[in-house]
C-alpha cells in the first residue's frame, strides 16, 4: 500500500519592479495590506482599534446621506492615471465593484477619506493628498485622531480639501466638539451632498 506523500506548497513568487495597482492583486496572502505610492510597495501596517472604530463610524454616518447610486466602500484600491494604487480607508464612488474587482478608476472616485496612524501619517498628509489632486479626484477629507503641528485642539478633527469652482483647492479645518457641515463629492458634476457631524462621534461611546 502506497503511502501519502506531503507536496510541499509552491511558494508563490514575489512580484518585481515596477510596481503598478495590478500588483497588489500579485501578491501573496500574508495577512498585511499594501499599496502603490509614487511607484513604490508600501507596506500598511495593521491599524489600531480606534482606526478602525473611526472609519466604520464614518461610513455609517456617510451611507444615510448618500442616494442609492452611489456607494461608501472601505479598503478598496484606486487606479490612479499614473499606475499607482493607494488604498484608502473610505472612498465615495458611482462605479460598481462588480465591474471594478481590481480597483476603482480613479474617474469613479469622487471623495476619498483616511484615517491617519501614527505610521503613516506623511503618506496621509503629504504623498496621498498630492495623489488624489494629481487624479483629479476633487475632495479629500482626513481624519486626525491625535493633535498634529498644525493643531494642538480638540480631536477627532477632520481636515477637508475641497477643488473649488475656481480651480483652487481649499481646506478647512474641522475639531471635535461641535456640529460641522463638511462638502462629500457624490459624482463627477460635482454634485455636493454636506454632512452633518460632530468629529467627536467617531471615537466617542454611543449614546
Amino acid at each position: 500500500m502506497a503511502m501519502p506523500v506531503e507536496v510541499e506548497p509552491v511558494p508563490q513568487a514575489w512580484p518585481r519592479p515596477p510596481f503598478t495597482v495590478d500588483t497588489l492583486f500579485e501578491l501573496p496572502d500574508t495577512g498585511l495590506r499594501y499599496e502603490v505610492l509614487e511607484g513604490a510597495l508600501v507596506v500598511v501596517p495593521p491599524p489600531e482599534p480606534a482606526h478602525n472604530l473611526a472609519a466604520d463610524r464614518l461610513r455609517e454616518r456617510l451611507m444615510s446621506y448618500l442616494a442609492v447610486e452611489v456607494e461608501a466602500i472601505t479598503n478598496a484600491a484606486v487606479r490612479l492615471p499614473s499606475g499607482d494604487g493607494p488604498v484608502p480607508d473610505l472612498l465615495v464612488t458611482t462605479g460598481d465593484p462588480a465591474e471594478h474587482p481590481r480597483g476603482f478608476p480613479a474617474d469613479l472616485v469622487h471623495t476619498v477619506i483616511e484615517v491617519v496612524s501614527p505610521s503613516n501619517a506623511s503618506d496621509d498628509r503629504v504623498k496621498k493628498a498630492a495623489l488624489y489632486a494629481g487624479a483629479g479626484i476633487p475632495c479629500y477629507w482626513r481624519v486626525e485622531l491625535r493633535s498634529w503641528r498644525e493643531h494642538f485642539g480638540p480631536v477627532p478633527a477632520i481636515v477637508v480639501r475641497l477643488l473649488g469652482d475656481d480651480g483652487e483647492w481649499h481646506t478647512t479645518l474641522h475639531p471635535a466638539g461641535e456640529t460641522h457641515r463638511l462638502p462629500v463629492v457624490v459624482d463627477r458634476t460635482p454634485t455636493i451632498v454636506p454632512i452633518e457631524i460632530d468629529p467627536a462621534v467617531l471615537l466617542g461611546r454611543r449614546r
